[in-house]
């Protein structure tokens, strides 16, 4: 009797597959449940019973991957790491209802809600657990400069989520707008 061949990418996954590390895996399947329509395909648990070693969640048309922090093995959350080095980014028909829902269930804000000069209705946030989302509809494209100037995007500022505070960034420190290298 002949093997049968395994196919190397699971059904419904693609080539690249998010992996989020999170404290209380249970409740931010929850938690995206509630906001994404997130729905839990299938959990496997340490021998603790409670401990979640992997978890698949289905959002969309995609396939995201979460487990519970394990410190142990150095697998550690957003929350444990003081912050993320990456984000998911979600295309979304109803942007403007889950950036709302996003608000009222904790989740704090990044870049508010608004059309971009690249043509996307977009916003960012970071939720109760650490991690970062983008979420955003594709939009008509603003009307493009044709006197050949770099078309600037007023609408957006890399230093707006720190605008609050009296310290510059380090991006600020390092390079000032029309000051060249600071010393």
């Amino acid at each position: 009797m002949a093997s049968r061949k395994t196919a190397p990418v699971p059904k419904g996954y693609r080539t690249v597959t998010s992996h989020l590390v999170v404290r209380g895996a249970d409740a931010a399947a929850e938690y995206y449940g509630t906001l994404f329509g997130a729905e839990v395909l299938n959990r496997v648990v340490a021998e603790d019973g409670f401990t979640v070693l992997q978890m698949e969640l289905k959002i969309g048309n995609s396939i995201v991957r979460l487990s519970d922090e394990m410190p142990a093995f150095g697998v550690l959350s957003p929350l444990s790491l003081g912050g993320t080095a990456g984000a998911i980014h979600l295309y979304l028909r109803n942007v403007d209802q889950i950036w709302e829902a996003a608000l009222a269930q904790g989740a704090g804000v990044v870049i508010a809600l608004s059309d971009m000069p690249w043509g996307e209705r977009y916003a960012k946030f970071v939720d109760p657990f650490g991690h970062v989302w983008s979420v955003s509809r594709k939009i008509d494209v603003p009307a493009t400069v044709t006197d050949g100037t770099v078309r600037k995007a007023d609408s957006f500022s890399v230093h707006e989520p720190r605008a609050d505070h009296l310290d510059p960034t380090l991006e600020q420190v390092i390079v000032e707008p029309g000051q060249g290298k600071a010393a």
